[in-house]
């Protein structure tokens, strides 16, 4: 019988562990992200002296080195928050039982490492910067849906039930935003030539909608998370 005994020992740790880091990951990286872009935004002056205004401004632009002053910072705010993310969809794939999590756990982490890369690519490497930007937004709105949903269905008391809604919030807005990325006439221009852009630009505005959804998903994920563990104990 010290068999089952010693094996019950030794993985309630284990969990216990897997939960800290996994939670701690996903209130991290959303506050990582969230304290590197209000201050490089706070900071940023354009090509025509503009400040920073999200209406009309891509969130990569405050990593552009040639245009934004901190931009490092910025940058390695994403570079955090994306790793953060992989760290925590790996966890959190890992707590959960079923199949679904071998779909959405490894799309979760190649979302947050592409996410991490246009970090290091940023728009002086605007090639690069393209394809792992793409990355992040193809992937990520799948990872969160079907996570979300999977959490749902099992009705997993470790999570508030406002974590649902906000990801189905989330992936209408990262839906929202590929579908007018394609739609946007202004688009090709407007990345090559900051100076091109509408007063009020949609594409911008949805794409920080995206950013914000995915930082709230994670950042409650991770509180929820962690309160439910308290509660056991």
């Amino acid at each position: 019988m010290s068999g089952p005994v010693v094996g019950a020992s030794v993985a309630q740790p284990r969990h216990r562990m897997r939960t800290a880091v996994a939670s701690s990951a996903a209130i991290t990286g959303a506050v990582a992200i969230g304290v590197g872009s209000i201050v490089t935004a706070l900071a940023y002056r354009g090509s025509k002296g503009e400040g920073y205004s999200p209406i009309n401004h891509w969130v990569s632009e405050l990593g552009d080195p040639g245009q934004s002053t901190l931009a490092p910072l910025f940058n390695a705010g994403l570079i955090v928050g994306g790793l953060a993310f992989a760290v925590f969809m790996l966890g959190l794939a890992a707590s959960m039982p079923g199949r679904p999590r071998f779909a959405w756990g490894p799309i979760g982490i190649l979302a947050g490492l592409c996410g991490a890369l246009v970090g290091v690519f940023p728009m002086d490497h605007l090639d690069v910067h393209r394809v792992v930007a793409a990355g992040f937004f193809n992937l990520g709105w799948i990872a969160v849906a079907l996570a979300s949903a999977d959490i749902e269905l099992r009705d997993d008391d470790r999570f508030h039930r406002l974590l649902t809604h906000v990801g189905a919030l989330t992936v209408g807005v990262f839906v929202a935003f590929l579908v007018i990325v394609r739609l946007d006439g202004h688009l090709g221009e407007a990345v090559s030539n900051a100076d091109i852009r509408p007063d009020v630009w949609p594409s911008t505005i949805l794409e920080w909608g995206v950013v914000i959804g995915i930082m709230a998903w994670s950042f409650l994920a991770g509180v929820s998370w962690r309160q439910s563990t308290r509660r056991v104990r």
